[in-house]
């Protein structure tokens, strides 16, 4: 009997050593994950500020369309990711989405053909979507 108690015991406090691990493992997972956040929001904040604000102004602005944009999901992203990287080539191939833009831009002349890669522009989009 004794020895029955005792293993319940011991079993009782496995179980429980297993679940603080499991919890524990949770609020470091979380918080990786907000570290990761932090570092996209700062990388995409750096590629805007260097090569957006000049011409779609400020994140806060707002008269910002692409900021409205991107929160107001108008558009996807591989739409984004297109048209920073290869607004000529949607252009010239008679795209839908970008024809549209550059009628309400009024023509403008400015033509996007950043040499961005692909999680670059995801940083600039989730610094966009905070």
């Amino acid at each position: 009997m004794k020895i029955r108690i005792f293993n319940l015991i011991i079993l009782v406090f496995l179980i429980s050593c297993k679940k603080k691990e499991v919890e524990g493992n949770k609020f470091y997972e979380e918080l990786s994950m907000q570290r990761k956040e932090m570092l996209l929001e700062n990388i995409g904040k750096k590629y805007y500020e260097k090569n957006c604000v000049s011409c779609h102004a400020g994140k806060d602005a707002k008269d910002n369309f692409l900021v409205n944009s991107v929160r107001n999901q108008k558009r996807n992203e591989s739409f984004f990711i297109d048209f920073i990287t290869k607004q000529d080539s949607l252009l010239k191939y008679e795209n839908k989405e970008a024809l549209a833009l550059k009628d309400w831009s009024n023509e403008n002349a400015y033509i996007h053909n950043f040499d961005f890669n692909d999680n670059e522009i995801k940083a600039i989009l989730y610094y966009l979507k905070k």
